[in-house]
């Protein structure tokens, strides 16, 4: 069973509440009572194949955690991806980001609510992964933004939602795995380090799998599209990161139809002459724009001349939005194009903030957006500078990807060297606060047309 969909399933761990965990679609926020989806894909490797260890990598996002089961073969010195699987961050009940979760952790009972939910799903996906391992599995390894993980190790928030932003740890942990849940013991945990209150340990996985920081004669340029849109640059002998406030846009979120990247989303757009042509997750009946999506649908009324480069419906779809269904149940607004807008300024005026001038021989786009991304689709929204789009490469979800390559340098008995390589991408980081410089709200402002 090689490269094949295994499975779709529920762990019914939890009983779910009337609108049956498709709580993107429910007007009312979540009971404490709830269902993990877990989707399990083999993507690489041979989950029949019996490897000699195996760890669990995890990326703790802040609306997805997605997780893949690492099996080493000690004959080959090789390690693969048996299996993935993903669930929802059952956080969302809090609020859809960061800071929402950040102001409401304020309650000690809700900061309890929200270690322990967070908690919860990691479980369930350590299980659903375990149970398919044909022997046992020793490590999991765990990265995530700043907020995610204090959040997940019950550390204090407050200091993460107000200047100077001050993080309560930054530090590369390793513990047990009963620090976290009774449901985890035997396990040794691997939790990456963080640069900065929103710069974090995610962006340090991402650095890490790319190879970034080990060729001084590659410049190379990292941009994660989230929520918090973080950049990172190495110019050869240091890292320059930042984080630019994009909205949660890059995730269908603040869009009066986007829903997150599941299946009956919207993910491709082409405007045709008589109607849109659309790819859907799934290949199920539309529910709404996800990410790519949306930026491919404002770059498309962009290129048929429905919206002015100011980001400007034209008058026939003004009021009501231009329809990407026959049944009219699914448009895209002004509003909506607004907050493209705005997204698309914090990347283009972070990245030419941080380059500062500066080439790039590398550009990487990361997150979970940036698995689907087609850079040519939307070239014409002017998010990224005109001379990086040819060498822009959609480098899927990259923070998995660090934690994956930890774990297998761990299992063929390389930790040690793995993981003071990691540090080291921290210790020669430098925080760029975009706030503090003169010309980041000139550039925001001239980025906001396309």
């Amino acid at each position: 069973m090689k490269n094949t969909l295994i499975s779709e399933k529920k762990l019914n761990i939890y009983k779910a509440h009337g609108c049956k965990g498709n709580c993107y679609k429910c007007t009312r926020k979540c009971s404490d009572a709830e269902q993990i989806d877990v989707q399990s894909e083999v993507i690489d490797g041979d989950i029949d194949k019996k490897y000699d260890a195996y760890g669990i990598a995890i990326d703790l996002g802040t609306t997805t955690i997605a997780a893949a089961l690492v099996g080493f073969d000690l004959k080959n010195q090789a390690g693969e991806v048996a299996l993935t699987a993903s669930c929802v961050n059952h956080q969302r009940k809090y609020g859809a980001d960061v800071i929402s979760r950040i102001d409401r952790a304020s309650d000690p009972e809700a900061a309890e609510d929200l270690r322990r939910l967070v908690t919860q799903d990691i479980c369930g996906l350590v299980k659903e992964l375990s149970m398919k391992a044909k022997s046992d599995v020793t490590t999991i390894c765990i990265a995530g933004n700043t907020t995610m993980l204090h959040l997940l190790r019950g550390y204090s928030v407050s200091g993460l939602g107000k200047y100077p932003y001050s993080p309560k740890s930054l530090d590369l942990e390793v513990f047990t795995g009963e620090e976290l849940s009774p449901d985890l013991s035997g396990y040794k945990v691997i939790l990456f380090p963080g640069i900065s209150a929103f710069v974090g340990a995610d962006i340090v996985a991402g650095i890490y799998a790319l190879d970034m920081a080990e060729d001084p004669d590659k410049k190379s340029l990292m941009v994660d599209l989230g929520t918090n849109g973080e950049i990172a640059y190495f110019d050869g002998r240091k890292i320059y990161a930042t984080s630019t406030a994009a909205g949660p846009v890059f995730e269908g979120g603040g869009i009066s139809c986007g829903v997150p990247a599941i299946n009956g989303a919207i993910k491709h757009i082409n405007i045709g002459d008589f109607f849109p042509e659309l790819d859907i997750i799934g290949n199920d009946k539309p529910i709404g724009l996800c990410g790519t999506g949306v930026l491919e649908t404002v770059a498309e009324l962009l290129r048929c001349g429905l919206m002015d480069d100011t980001g400007l419906l034209c008058d026939q779809y003004f009021e009501s939005g231009y329809p990407l269904t026959g049944e009219k149940d699914i448009t895209i607004t002004q509003g909506d194009i607004r907050n493209v807008q705005l997204a698309k300024a914090a990347i283009y005026s972070g990245i030419v903030n941080i380059l500062n001038g500066r080439d790039a021989d590398s550009v990487y786009i990361s997150g979970g957006f940036g698995s689907h991304i087609d850079i040519g689709r939307i070239k014409n929204l002017k998010m990224f500078p005109e001379e990086l789009v040819p060498k822009a490469l959609a480098a899927g979800n990259t923070s998995l990807k660090g934690c994956i390559k930890y774990l297998v340098q761990d299992l063929m008995g390389d930790g040690e060297k793995a993981l003071l390589e990691i540090k080291r991408i921290t210790e020669i980081s430098e925080v760029i606060q975009l706030a503090e410089l003169d010309q980041f709200d000139s550039d925001y402002i001239e980025a906001m047309n396309f």
